[in-house]
This record gives structure tokens, sequence and C-alpha cells, in this order.
């Protein structure tokens, strides 16, 4: 028998079992939006479930009845919850997801009141859930029904309003309707402290670009006001991020100070986040020849919109651009060019000037303001402490470096990151913002470039090392590679001071060792491709070569072989036709061009392939080998043709029409496949760019 103390026990655990699942099932029933009885209260006291409000922090308390919870828990609950909409609103959710205004107009006639009620556990209206499902008509009828406090109302998984989701979704109509009636609710946050105009910019629509323009007219810039601090430093960077430039250069213009603030989440400032777009800037974008001869032609205005505030559509004045000079270039810049500019691949180039030349805007206008708000100690620290400089030499963005230098030309020598713009310049492989660089300094070019870093490397050890990858890809094959590599350190070890070529850094190492050992294995690569494709051709010309010299005693017609004629014996039969003169020479042609070619690339074969070898010596030899190829294939093509000619032309004098065009068609195909190739080892080798005449001006002059 159990005794007594066990009985009562085991009728405790019972009991505390018991209020253990009473507690459980009605959390359960507020979670599923079941109203509950309250047994202290009489029965039409309902707890509202999950009334959570995003201002309200951490952890539930209890007000007027209500239990009301914290927003993380809330925005798991809805969503992992079935029961996501309440009972009792399960019509009007159906009704404002499918925009049926009829059914919803019966409910609000019955219950007025229902317009502004919460219909889901997290906190959305008829109005939310209509402008989520994009049923704007259903969102501008109600809207009518609704008063100015109750646009205001907020959701509680992203804290956002009716607004929000319409800019979201780029619905300028009923943005405009909503803070028609409520100005106010330009300036609400989200739950991640952003704006209407925030929420706008970081979505991409079709409408987008038109209510972005509206919000930016309609947000009020009054106390507190949206375009400060790092809020508004993140909206800039978005803004810059989603191209609008115009709206961005505006900002800048009222704003000057969140030209260095920097965001939030990133740490960066807007300057930074423009640099790291170079297909914003000319310099970043390659155009075909066309374009480039039409681009200039076409006229754009990046006129900052100082007056956004008072207007209400900026359309007109982006996509009509005016020029007032003269009554002829304002007719084709208002009528011709918007003619032209209906043609697709002209208004493809025409938006892009109109990007370079905003975005080139924006950075002279933030420069213009940093040198007015910044004393010099001010600006270096601001430059040393971003990779702006550094990020624009690597993409090579010219507009930033030309204007930055031209604003502020005492950064040639300040350092950033411990590297001044030259070493950086060198490390990069960047020619454009060397020679640049060299033509500013002019008569303290000697003194840059001798300048060493705090590990004591100099410029030359910064060319010794091996090149960035993007720059390293830039250049087809191993070999070109290579030659570019030694190049570059020949060019950077030809300007610089004869004492500074061998200094050794602070571990003792000279540049030509870091050279060495950085590209031995760029070397090993450069002579495989070099061994195979040589291999590849002289097979190709030992070929040609072969049938050449056996088509020079086979030849067509025949040759004399009379003993009665001994003066004549042994010529060819048709030595004074035309086509046969031309066969005579073709096939020669074919057999001294390509044993000349074979020869070359045995030349290439049997070379020791250091590292100078790929700077003159194994290029000049490819290129030879690969001439003679080309000029070896079009004469065995020829001499073929003219053979042909002399066999078949009696018959049919048409023929020689197709058999030339056929043996153009080979031609053409080699030279299609090989020529790029022997157009860029010519240029690297004959016309390398990375010193231009003035930088080499300025090295003679020393």
């Amino acid at each position: 028998m159990p005794s007594t103390s066990d009985t009562t026990f085991v009728k405790l655990m019972e009991s505390q079992a018991q209020t253990l699942q009473q507690i459980l099932e009605i959390l359960t029933r507020i979670n599923s939006g079941v109203p509950v009885q309250n047994q202290n209260s009489p029965s039409n006291h309902k707890i509202k479930p999950l009334n959570c409000n995003n201002n309200h922090q951490t952890g539930a308390k209890e007000d007027d009845g209500q239990v009301e919870t914290p927003a993380s828990f809330c925005k798991q609950q809805g969503t992992e919850n079935q029961a996501y909409v309440y009972n009792e609103h399960k019509d009007l959710y159906e009704a404002a997801k499918e925009g049926n205004w009829k059914q919803a107009e019966e409910i609000f006639r019955a219950d007025l009141g229902a317009t502004m009620t919460d219909i889901t556990i997290e906190s959305e209206t008829a109005l939310h859930i209509a402008a989520d499902h994009t049923k704007w008509e259903f969102v501008e009828n109600l809207v009518g029904l609704l008063p100015p406090k109750a646009l205001e109302q907020k959701d509680i998984k992203y804290g956002y309003t009716a607004v929000h989701t319409a800019a979201m979704e780029g619905n300028t109509r009923v943005v405009k309707l909503m803070v028609e009636k409520n100005p106010c609710l330009t300036k609400i946050q989200d739950n991640y402290g952003r704006i209407p105009l925030h929420t706008a910019v970081k979505f991409v629509s079709e409408g987008q670009k038109e209510v972005v323009q509206y919000l930016y007219t309609a947000t009020r810039y009054d106390n507190p006001t949206p375009f400060t601090g790092q809020r508004g430093a993140s909206l800039l960077c978005d803004l810059i991020d989603s191209n609008f430039y115009d709206i961005a250069l505006s900002i800048v213009q009222q704003y000057p100070k969140l030209i260095t603030e920097k965001t939030k989440d990133g740490g960066v400032c807007a300057l930074e986040v423009l640099v790291r777009r170079p297909f914003s800037f000319q310099s970043g974008n390659k155009i075909t020849w066309w374009q480039s001869h039409l681009y200039p032609f076409l006229q754009v205005d990046t006129e900052a919109p100082n007056d956004l505030d008072r207007k209400a559509d900026l359309e007109s004045s982006r996509e009509s651009p005016t020029v007032r000079i003269g009554t002829i270039k304002k007719f084709i810049s208002e009528y011709l060019i918007t003619y032209l500019t209906q043609v697709s691949f002209i208004k493809k180039l025409y938006d892009q000037k109109l990007m370079n030349e905003q975005a080139t805007e924006l950075v002279s206008n933030m420069l213009a303001q940093i040198d007015v708000t910044m004393n010099k100690s001010d600006v270096i620290d601001f430059f040393k402490k971003s990779s702006l400089m550094k990020t624009a030499i690597t993409y090579g963005t010219m507009e930033v470096i030309v204007q930055c230098l031209k604003k502020f030309p005492y950064l040639i020598w300040a350092e950033m990151e411990g590297q001044t713009m030259v070493q950086i310049a060198i490390a990069e492989r960047n020619d454009k913002v060397f020679n640049f660089i060299c033509k500013k300094s002019e008569e303290d070019m000697d003194e840059l470039n001798s300048r060493v870093d705090e590990r004591g490397n100099t410029i030359l050890h910064y060319a010794a090392d091996i090149a960035p990858s993007h720059q390293l890809n830039s250049v087809s094959g191993a070999a070109l590679q290579m030659q570019r590599e030694a190049q570059w350190f020949k060019a950077v070890e030809s300007i610089l001071l004869e004492r500074y070529r061998l200094v050794r850094n602070k571990d003792g190492i000279t540049a030509q060792c870091i050279f060495t050992e950085k590209h031995k294995d760029l070397v090993m690569k450069g002579e495989k491709w070099m061994r195979g494709t040589s291999h590849s051709c002289m097979l190709v010309a030992t070929l040609i070569s072969i049938v050449a010299f056996a088509a020079a005693f086979t030849v067509p017609g025949g040759n004399y072989n009379d003993a009665k004629r001994d003066t004549i014996n042994g010529l060819p039969i048709l030595l004074n036709s035309n086509s046969f003169i031309v066969f005579a020479v073709a096939d020669a042609l074919a057999l001294f061009s390509s044993v000349t070619s074979v020869l070359m690339f045995l030349a290439i074969l049997t070379s020791r392939y250091s590292e100078e070898d790929f700077v003159k010596a194994l290029p000049q030899k490819f290129i030879l080998g690969l001439a003679t190829l080309f000029i070896s294939m079009a004469t065995m093509m020829i001499a073929f043709s003219s053979a042909i000619h002399i066999m078949l032309c009696p018959r049919w004098t048409w023929i020689i029409i197709p058999i030339t065009l056929l043996g153009c068609v080979q031609v053409a195909s080699f030279l299609w496949l090989l020529f790029p190739l022997f157009v860029e080892m010519v240029h690297s080798t004959y016309w390398p760019t990375i010193f231009n005449k003035r930088t080499l001006r300025l090295k003679f002059k020393r």
C-alpha cells in the first residue's frame, strides 16, 4: 500500500500537470487567434492575440487586458503558425487579397471599424494586404474611406506602411494619393529605419524611377530630416547604387556632410560607393568604333534638379536635354537627337552617356564640397582612411583620379594604406594612371619615384611582383603575359635612377630576385604555350613546303620530252601561258616562305626561354614565323587555283570563279583564327603602351 505522503505527492503532481495543460491551451488559443475567456472577467472580454508594436522592446507586458509580445516573436509565429488570419476577418482578408471591393464594401458597411482593424497576427490591415498583393484599385477605394492617421499603421514583420509597399512596387499613383492625404507618411521609418523613399530606392521595378522622383519631391526637410547622419549616408549610397545620380547630386548639394559620412553596416561613404562602379564612367565602358564616333554628338543634360521639392515630375528634364548654344544645336539636341534616341541601340548609348556624365558631375561636386569643408590635413586624412584612390586606380577610373589630383595635387605625395599613388599604379599595372601621375609631377618625378614604403620597397620592387589576376588575364596567352610583365619591369627600371635599381628592401631582397621568384611559374607556362603553338605551326609549314617542293617537278601540262629537239627537252609545255607563270611564282613563294617559317619555329623550340627572351627575342621569331606561314598558305592556294585553271579553263572558262572563291575562304578562315594573335603580338612587341611619349621625354631630361 502506498503511504499518505506518496499519495499527496501524486495528487500534487497531477494538479500541477492540469494547471500547466490549461496554460498551454490558453497560449495555443492566443497564438491561433481564437478568443479566450478570462476566468476573472466578463465573458465578452477578449484578450487580443499578438498585438505587436514595432516600437516596443523585447519582453511581453500587460496593458488594458491586451497581451503584447516582441516583434521578433510575432514574426516567427506569423510564419510558422497556420492560423495566420484571425477567424473573424477571413472574409475581409480574402477580399483584400483578391481585390474584391464589392465584398469588402459590404463588410465595411456592416462594421466601419473593419477598415482599420488588424486582420492578421502581423497587425496587417486590409490596406496592407491589398497593397502587398498589388490590388491598386482596391487600395485607392480604401484610402478614400480611411482617415489620414490610419494610413500610418505598420505591420510588425517589416514595419511597412502601405506607402512603403506601394513605393516598393513602383506605383506612383497610389503613393501620391496616400501622401497627399497624409504628408507625414514620407518620414515614417520601417523596422530597418528606412523611409518610403529609401524603400523605393532599394527595389527595382518598372515604375521605380518615377516613384523615387516623386517621393524625393514630397519628402520634407524639416527636423528630424532623413537626409543626415548614417541614415542619410545609407540613402545616398543606395541612390548611387541604383543609378539615381541626379537625385544624389541634389542631396549632395544640399547636405555636403553626407559625402564623408559612412554607413552603419558597411562603413563606406558615398564617394567610395561611386568609385566602386567603374561602369558608371566612360573609362569603364568598352564601346565599338561606331559608338565612339557617335558618342560625342549625343547631348545630355547633367544639371542637378535643385528645385525638386517644387516639381512633381522630372522625366521631361531627364529625357529632353536642351543645349542653349545657338538655334541649330538646340534643334539638333531637342528634335533630331530625341528622334534618333527612339532607336534601341542609340537609346542605349544615350542612356550610357547620360549615366557617365551624371557620375562625373557627381564626383566633381563631391570633391568641390570636400575642398570647401575640409582643410589640407583633413583631406589627406580622409583619403588615407578610405580605399577610394586604390579602388579608382585598380579599376582605371581616370575621371575620378584626374579630378582628385586636379583639386588636391598634394595627394600624389600622400600615402594611402602605406602606399603612394605611383606605387599603387605600378602594383595594379595601370599605365594610364602612371603616365598621368608622371605628367602631374614633371620635374619632381625622380623624387616621387625614388620613395620607398615602410618595408623598404622601391617602385621597382612593386613592378617585380606579379600583376593582379584581372590585369594578367587581360592579355591572352602565358607568353604574352610574361612579355607584358617583363616590359613593365624594364620600363620602371629605365625611369628609376641607377642608384636605386639594386636597392634591397628590409628583407635584404633586390627587385630582380623578387621578379625571378614571382614569375618562375609564368615562365614555365609561357614556355609550354610557346613550344606547343610553335610545334603545331611548324607542322603545317612543313606540310606546305613538301607539297610546294613536289609541285615544282610535276608542273601542270607536263614537260617536253622529244629526242629530236634537245634544246627544249624538260621545259614546261605551257611555259608561255600566263596562268603557268602565276603557278610557278606562287609555288616558289610558298616553298620559300614555308621553309622560313619552319626555321623560325625550330629556333623557338631550341631557345633557352629566359626571362629576357620573352621581351623581344621569342616574340620576334614567332611573329616572323607566323607571317611567313600566312604567306605560304596564301601562295599555296594561288598555285593550286592556277593549276586548276590551266587544266579546266579550255572547257569551262567560268571555273576560275568558284575555285578562286573557295581558295579565298580557306585563307580567310586561317587568317580569322590566327590573325588576332599575330596583331596582338606585333602590338605588344613593337608598340608597348606602358609609357607614353611625354613620360619618355621626362625620363631622358635627367
